[in-house]
């Protein structure tokens, strides 16, 4: 069965349209404001999520959060819901993948590091934990809004080379 030229111009009407949303999306546009999802709707979207989130019902976070992002992939605040939900469930390498987008748009701002640490931590990649709190110490030392997450990093620190060093020490008898 041939397409119908009808099918042709559809096909050729949709590829247009492709192009455009790449367009829009290129120059800084989100789907959110190409399917007019208005920020005011956004926001109540991201308290609800959050809501759920403070719940510890974080299945219902993560769902919120998702589609969140699909709405406005360029936003902190819902890459770092997401991050956090995933993280909340388990789900260590998806959290990972969204606290990395998250560093990137919050280059002075440790708290995506530090959550990527305990990712780290839960997936006993103890290396890339200690190299990522090292950097959190570096991020939050002298940086007044971060300066309560230094200690708790240089405390995480600590425990990973404790723990370094006890497996590496022989087991008293």
């Amino acid at each position: 069965m041939q397409a119908s030229n009808t099918d042709s111009v559809s096909d050729s009407q949709m590829m247009a349209q492709i192009d455009e949303l790449k367009a829009w999306l290129a120059t800084g546009g989100s789907l959110g404001d190409a399917f007019d999802v208005s920020p005011e709707q956004r926001e109540a979207l991201y308290q609800f999520g959050h809501g759920f989130y403070t719940q510890a019902r974080y299945a219902e976070a993560f769902k919120v959060f998702s589609l969140l992002v699909v709405y406005e992939h360029m936003n902190e605040r819902y890459l770092m819901g997401l991050a956090g939900a995933a993280q909340m469930l388990g789900r260590y390498t998806d959290a990972l993948q969204h606290y990395a987008t998250a560093t990137m748009l919050m280059l002075n701002n440790p708290l995506p590091v530090y959550y990527s640490a305990e990712c780290f931590i839960a997936l006993g990649q103890k290396e890339l934990a200690a190299e990522s709190l090292r950097l959190v110490i570096e991020l939050s030392t002298n940086s007044e809004p971060y300066a309560a997450l230094e200690p708790r990093a240089q405390a995480l620190l600590a425990s990973l080379s404790d723990k370094r060093t006890s497996a590496a020490r022989p087991a008293k008898r």
